[in-house]
């Protein structure tokens, strides 16, 4: 195996346990990993906006991918925040009640073209589910979707290993995610929606796989995430990687699901969660004894030395 440089880890059932928590195991080795020189960063589907507070507050933690690869953080150096009295990278949202918070930056944003953002939402227009779109590191719901998605959340979760989270505003909510779309169509990162069940998705996706210029995953079984084409995780870890000046070869890319797939095929070395789904694990070059609520991330960093 090469030497890894820089680690992308995937949150919901992967970083982050079926509790929406980092075991201290999986913590110390991130540290550890940092400590040696390695980027260790979190590459998930959710917005900035929904980054929960004890990610973006791991010690070290700079960077970001976020919205399926539609857009890469720099949330500085730990140096810059020192400067300015803070102790840690805390970024928007990050628990401002507690730290002072600061903007990170935007080094890569892809948005879908106009026309193709809106055929990618007619389409979900056809189908009942709670929709998210997701614009500027937010998520955007009109209320309906927000109800349906409080549903969603209120049940329990026995085909994924999506970490429980919860309900905590942090969307924002419109009166009509059409109207909304009539405005904001260039600068759509990804959508999402989540159906009522498993098999209501299944039964879906043969019309999203249909659209072409565009990238169709799934984060769940009963979920369907759109990002425009070549917009995906793997290919934005291979972009940081670039201007990092780190080989390919030597990127690491943890997963579990489907919209993990992309940076697993990309990625100089794949990992994969004991938990994972079955066809994802094919990718893997070393898969976990350990799931991701006992320990699965520091495993594989002590078996690849990372």
């Amino acid at each position: 195996m090469p030497e890894i440089r820089i680690a992308a880890l995937d949150l919901d059932g992967t970083l982050l346990s079926r509790e929406n928590t980092v075991t201290p195991a999986t913590r110390q080795a991130i540290a550890d990993a940092v400590a040696r020189g390695v980027v260790v960063l979190p590459a998930t589907g959710r917005a900035l906006a929904n980054l929960p507070p004890l990610v973006a507050q791991l010690p070290g933690v700079r960077y970001a991918i976020t919205s399926n690869g539609a857009l890469i953080y720099d949330a500085y150096t730990r140096e810059t925040i020192f400067q300015t009295g803070v102790d840690r990278s805390c970024i928007r949202y990050a628990n401002a009640a507690e730290h002072e918070t600061s903007q990170p930056e935007c080094i890569v944003r892809r948005c879908f073209p106009v026309e193709k953002a809106r055929e990618v939402f007619g389409l979900y227009q056809e189908f009942e589910g709670s929709l998210s779109v997701f614009s500027d590191g937010q998520v955007i719901r009109d209320r309906l979707a927000h109800e349906r998605m409080g549903n969603h959340l209120r049940r329990l979760l026995s085909l994924s290993t999506e970490a429980k989270q919860p309900n905590d505003g942090r969307f924002h909510i419109v009166r009509d995610t059409a109207e909304w779309m009539s405005r904001h169509a260039h600068e759509i990162e990804k959508f999402c929606m989540f159906f009522e069940n498993a098999e209501a998705a299944e039964a879906a996706l043969p019309r999203f796989y249909a659209l072409e210029g565009v990238e169709v995953v799934q984060g769940s079984p009963d979920n369907i995430e759109v990002t425009a084409k070549g917009v995906d995780k793997g290919s934005a870890l291979l972009a940081l990687a670039d201007r990092l000046g780190i080989p390919h070869e030597c990127t690491l890319a943890v997963g579990d699901s489907d919209n993990d797939r992309a940076m697993l095929e990309k990625a100089g070395v794949a990992a994969v969660m004991a938990n994972g789904m079955e066809r994802v694990k094919q990718l893997a070059d070393i898969v976990s004894e350990n799931d991701c609520d006992h320990d699965g991330v520091a495993e594989i960093f002590a078996r690849l030395s990372v």
